[in-house]
């Protein structure tokens, strides 16, 4: 008998209701090897669940997988693993070696850990060049295994998971850790209860994906671990619509915070998810894996079918039976720290995709890291703080319409066409299309004598600025009032309002380096500290919430 698998995809109940689409992707290739009365299969396992939305989701999620699935392939089982010598035959005495054993060995765990880096390192500039042609950012998470010799290793990005199903010990154990701003929030001690983890406001936020902006970092953080997998094992790869199948967080968030049982309240919320027991049961209960993935996915569907739905089962029937206990199979034995990467928030569920509204829309949008020049990271609560320019207090803030970044300013910051060019370039780079009229360095946010916060235009083609009622106002430099001028153009009668160098910013204060009247400026708002930038939703979005579409990473 040789390995088997099963897998399946599924839109999830409420987006097949809303039309919306299937952003996951499955690529999977099992290989069988038989020597001295003994099969040895090699199985590739990925899975990948898009972020985008209407930026493609899934075709990043397509490309990922695919990409991945065939990069494994050919380092696994590719040139150069047909070398007799790479695997050990003098050492077999009639059972395979551990395939850890020897490092240079062609299964060995050092290959197999190269190739799903390389591999997901070539899927997520894949994405970003897809991301380029198409003008947005999309991404997916991804979930790589590969199976040899009684031993899975494996490797992840963002939010998806990877389960052991041990029938004789009736266990189920996680053995990925989510890449999540919830985890994040757990671990500092911020939230102290899993439960409410699972409908926390940013529950669905993930801190690390695969692709994104065109122009983010070349290589992707993966995550590793290894364990050894028995006979009465059965492997599950799954993405997060698994698991978070309820549509309704909302309702679920107001009745902990006003429960005065928490024990009960506690369990009413586990009994709208779809827990570890559950999905034990479901498994060993089916006849066969098919029919496993069949009713997983009915039953996530049933408590709501939140997301999409991707699952992907496998066993090997001639792996070493299991031991009378256990070892411990769980989290990664090989972290890597996640650093600056995007991160990725649904729009609030609760309110985008409510059974009473109409159409898919976008089921997530990307933020990142923009600041084009130096600064470090810094937790800003769920949204991430980028340092934009250095230098000594007083500190203020610049958010972007549609973006969760923070950047945290000080005197003298730019903000401007990005040239590539590091040392002259702005302190936020702007990619716009080359014909779009926007300077490298366009305007400067900067502290007058009395200590107010000012923007000042510095280009040739000018920055609006919110002003009462609605209106906007343009700021022009002298150079380029003058330049307008010569060619007969008045710039003041373009939008409303005095024709300006400088305009004070308060709190919530709207700016745009694009003509407002265009379809989808790039819109900043000012904010005095950081605390206010991080409660900024008592300002409206003048660009009625549209992502921002054009800044670099």
């Amino acid at each position: 008998m040789t390995m088997e698998y099963a897998s399946t995809i599924d839109i999830g109940a409420r987006k097949q209701r809303r039309g919306g689409i299937n952003e996951d992707a499955i690529a999977t290739a099992v290989f069988e090897n038989h020597h001295r009365q003994t099969e040895r299969p090699v199985g590739i396992f990925v899975l990948g669940d898009g972020v985008g939305g209407e930026d493609c989701g899934d075709v990043a999620s397509l490309l990922a997988t695919t990409v991945v699935r065939k990069r494994l392939t050919d380092a696994i089982l590719g040139p150069g693993t047909d070398v007799p010598e790479r695997f050990g035959i003098d050492a077999y005495e009639g059972t395979p070696p551990t395939s850890g054993a020897n490092p240079a060995a062609a299964l060995s765990e050092d290959r197999i850990r190269t190739a799903i880096q390389e591999s997901v390192n070539a899927a997520h500039q894949h994405v970003q060049e897809f991301a380029g042609e198409i003008g947005g950012r999309p991404a997916t998470t991804l979930v790589v295994g590969v199976y040899v010799d009684g031993c899975l290793y494996y490797g992840w990005v963002g939010d998806s998971r990877i389960y052991l199903i041990n029938e004789r010990h009736e266990e189920a154990r996680q053995l990925t850790r989510d890449h999540a701003v919830t985890n994040e929030l757990l671990e500092k001690g911020e939230i102290d209860d899993e439960v409410y983890a699972r409908i926390h406001p940013d529950a669905t936020a993930i801190t690390n994906v695969v692709g994104g902006s065109a122009h983010g970092r070349p290589s992707v953080d993966v995550e590793f671990g290894s364990t050894d997998v028995y006979r009465d094992d059965i492997i599950m790869f799954t993405s997060d619509g698994l698991i978070d199948a309820f549509p309704d967080n909302r309702s679920l968030r107001d009745e902990y915070q006003q429960a005065t049982d928490m024990e009960a309240v506690r369990e009413s919320i586990l009994d709208t998810l779809v827990t570890d027991d559950e999905i034990r049961e479901i498994v060993l209960g089916a006849d066969g894996l098919q029919e496993a993935v069949e009713q997983l996915v009915s039953f996530a569907n049933e408590r709501g079918g939140k997301d999409n739905l991707s699952v992907t089962l496998a066993r090997d029937s001639d792996a070493n039976a299991s031991p009378d206990s256990l070892p411990f199979r769980g989290a990664a034995t090989d972290f890597q720290e996640i650093t600056n990467q995007e991160t990725i928030i649904d729009p609030p569920e609760d309110d985008a995709e409510s059974d009473s509204g109409g159409g898919s829309g976008s089921s997530r949008n990307a933020s990142g890291s923009n600041a084009s020049h130096g600064g470090s990271n810094a937790s800003g609560g769920t949204a991430k703080v980028v340092s934009a320019g250095d230098g000594d207090p007083p500190k203020a803030a610049v958010t972007i319409a549609g973006d969760e970044t923070i950047f945290e300013i000080v005197d003298g910051v730019t903000i401007g066409r990005n040239t590539g060019n590091g040392e002259h370039g702005p302190n936020i780079g702007l990619v716009i299309d080359d014909d779009e009229p926007v300077e490298r360095n366009h305007a400067r946010l900067e502290l007058d004598e009395d200590g107010h916060w000012r923007v000042r235009d510095i280009s040739a083609t000018g920055t609006f600025v919110e002003a009462e009622g609605g209106k906007w106002t343009v700021l022009l430099s002298s150079k380029g009032a003058e330049l307008h001028r010569e060619h007969g153009f008045d710039p003041s009668a373009a939008v409303e309002g005095d024709l300006e160098e400088t305009s004070r910013l308060q709190d919530g204060t709207a700016f745009t380096l694009e003509d407002p009247r265009n379809a989808d400026p790039i819109t900043f708002r000012f904010f005095s500290t950081l605390d206010h930038a991080r409660n900024r939703t008592r300002w409206s979005d003048p660009t009625g919430g549209r992502p921002f579409s054009g800044f670099c990473t």
